[in-house]
């Protein structure tokens, strides 16, 4: 289990705390260049933040799909899952493995923190045998519980070295972000040709399964909490 390094002033002097950086500065040069790139390009100021919503909903596969579906080229849809992905990486694994004790107390980042944690020790034993190579395999399928994020800190739990970490889950996470929106590009290319209502149906379902099993999991956390109340 994580329980965070908690030493605040020797953060920005660690390789984590460079990594925090450079997150930020990620961050802003985005939010800098969509001002400015914004009204130049109608596509990518329609379908980015659909895509970004559908990431924290269903995960890398959805959010590829849905770009799809809206219209942007698979090269943009890639550019817009890579930077994002990143930048959510590179700020928030950081604060996970320096200040955890600190943010689990806070109410609703604690139980994000908590759900993260928890589906990275659902999946350790399963990829701890395999190491760096197990990681990258998890970190490439699109699905929401096997994001950049939970996968580096699996890797942190079964001890690979930060850097090594970072390394494996950046190359998985580009190397899935291409792969996976050829092969959609190419299954709604294919599915189109049987109707022009049959990509909407497959992004549909896509959606309806991610919203499902969240639904899911929100009702499952709902019920230990009550019934931990009940104990008490």
């Amino acid at each position: 289990m994580i329980t965070g390094k908690n030493n605040d002033i020797s953060f920005f002097r660690s390789l984590e705390g460079l990594i925090f950086l450079a997150g930020c500065a990620l961050l802003i040069t985005e939010i800098v260049l969509f001002i400015i790139f914004a009204s130049y390009i109608p596509e990518i100021k329609k379908g980015l933040f659909p895509v970004i919503a559908a990431d924290l909903l269903g995960g890398r596969g959805v959010s590829i799909s849905v770009g799809l579906e809206l219209g942007l080229s698979k090269f943009r849809v890639i550019f817009i899952s890579v930077i994002f992905n990143l930048t959510y990486l590179f700020i928030l694994y950081p604060l996970f493995i320096y200040f955890y004790e600190h943010l689990i107390k806070i109410r609703f980042i604690g139980k994000a923190l908590n759900s993260t944690q928890r589906a990275a020790e659902k999946h350790q034993s399963r990829i701890e045998r395999w190491g760096a190579l197990g990681i990258a395999i998890f970190v490439w399928i699109p699905l929401f519980s096997t994001g950049s994020l939970v996968g580096s800190i699996i890797g942190t739990l079964i001890g690979m070295r930060t850097i090594i970490v970072i390394c494996v889950v950046v190359l998985a996470m580009v190397t899935s972000a291409i792969s996976w929106a050829f092969i959609f590009d190419y299954l709604f290319e294919f599915a189109a040709g049987a109707g022009r209502i049959i990509p909407s149906i497959f992004v549909g379902s896509i959606l309806g399964i991610a919203i499902f099993y969240r639904l899911r999991k929100l009702y499952y956390l709902a019920k230990q909490k009550i019934k931990a109340k009940k104990e008490i």
